[in-house]
């Protein structure tokens, strides 16, 4: 018998989302743009002092889902972190949107572009001499040829066990008393974005600019740097790199039905052909999709996501929806299944998060339920095989309502309306 507690925290623009199966711990994201000090008091109110961490996933490496990772270090003993690899070519990108985005007053935590640089150098500084595991996730069209090129950082230290994983393999069975849980991770390349770039510079400049070269010529300032500064603002959706999705959950075969359940359907069912029907109406999916700011708009993109997960989309009750609501990540195939979604947004955020197009096709075209987390309230998703509570709470010894005795229907209808939408 599982017990699980699923938080989705209140960083406002960012993503801080905790699983507690038993006692076991896992972590999806942990940053945010506006509400960064708030995190340590969350970290402090969710977890005790020094409290394990079994697995903690990092999207990608944009400052509102890495930058509170430094504080979980801190405080708890993170035993493993899985973020996508990281290669050249992505560093380099990533130092292009860093110096662009300081150079427009939105600063990066120093551990941020540390562990872009340095991943095991810049954790080794936080934990000392303490055991951890880096997994990196190689990119769902991995080419095999690659494999001989591996970063040497990877054996340098005997503390620090720095490895590569495939996209699609179970992090779960790396963890002890999680038997029948999967923890499916997928990295997926977002390299539209990048190419708008290149594409971009060589417009502005009438020929091709490797990207190692754009740093410096942003340097010099002038017209270069205003050029730069264009094809940058003309890409099109935020220029992140990849975007590593999570499948947390458990598949329950028939089978495995316990004898309770079977004689409550048995009971409840007169013809047998409802049997099927009635049996996955006897217990709760839980499942978790979490996909951080993965760019699901477009038939192609949609596919592969929807091909990744095949196996699992059944058993998938709570999708995360992609970029905190944004329009230009999002697909019907996707905020249309049968589930409860959720985001995180800051209350007056900038970027206009969630997209009201979004927020309306799910609630009232689709009929789902969608929470909306902002800095201002967390969401505590307490579930196993007979009960689902949705507890909304401003603090961890304060919850402010569920849906006990409410329906949940009439909670997001308030909440749309108050976004004005």
């Amino acid at each position: 018998m599982f017990f699980i507690r699923r938080f989705i925290l209140p960083v406002g623009q960012g993503a801080f989302y905790v699983e507690r199966i038993n006692d076991i711990n896992i972590v999806y994201d942990c940053g945010s743009t506006d509400n960064q000090a708030k995190i340590p008091s969350l970290i402090k109110e969710c977890f005790a002092r020094k409290k394990t961490i079994e697995a903690v996933f990092i999207s990608h490496l944009d400052k509102d889902h890495i930058n509170g990772v430094e504080e979980l270090l801190k405080n708890c003993e993170v035993k493993r972190i899985c973020f996508p690899l990281i290669t050249e070519e992505m560093k380099k990108v990533l130092e292009i949107k860093i110096m662009f985005e300081e150079a427009m007053g939105n600063r990066y935590s120093q551990f941020t572009k540390e562990f872009i640089e340095n991943p095991e150098e810049t954790v080794k500084k936080i934990i000392k001499d303490k055991e951890i595991e880096l997994i990196e996730i190689l990119p769902d069209d991995w080419d095999k040829k690659n494999d001989n090129k591996i970063d040497k950082e990877i054996i340098k230290n005997s503390k620090i066990k720095r490895y590569r994983e495939k996209s699609g393999e179970n992090i779960a069975k790396k963890i002890k008393d999680l038997n029948g849980w999967e923890l499916i991770p997928y990295n997926f390349r977002q390299e539209i974005r990048i190419n708008e770039l290149k594409e971009n510079l060589e417009k502005e400049f009438k020929e091709e600019i490797h990207l190692e070269k754009v740093e410096e010529i942003w340097k010099e300032g002038g017209e270069k740097k205003a050029k730069i500064k264009r094809a940058y603002i003309g890409v099109s959706g935020d220029l992140n790199t990849n975007s590593m999705t999570l499948f947390l959950g458990i598949r329950e075969d028939k089978k495995e039905i316990s004898l309770e359940k079977a004689e409550e359907v048995s009971k409840n069912n007169e013809d047998s052909e409802k049997k099927e029907t009635d049996y996955n109406d006897c217990y709760i999916k839980k499942g978790c999709l979490y996909t951080g700011d993965y760019d699901a708009n477009g038939k192609q993109k949609w596919e592969k996501l929807e091909k990744a997960y095949q196996e699992y989309w059944k058993w998938i009750g709570f999708i995360q929806v992609p970029h905190h609501g944004s329009s230009k990540n999002c697909n019907d195939n996707l905020i249309s299944k049968n589930a409860v979604y959720f985001l995180s947004a800051g209350r007056n955020n900038g970027y206009k998060h969630p997209s009201k197009d979004v927020v309306h096709d799910i609630t009232l075209k689709y009929g789902n339920n969608l929470y909306i987390v902002t800095e201002d309230k967390g969401l505590e998703v307490i579930l196993d095989s007979k009960i689902k509570i949705y507890n909304i709470f401003s603090s961890f010894s304060k919850t402010i309502e569920n849906n006990q005795g409410d329906r949940l229907e009439i909670y997001i209808k308030a909440l749309y309306l108050r976004l004005n939408l």
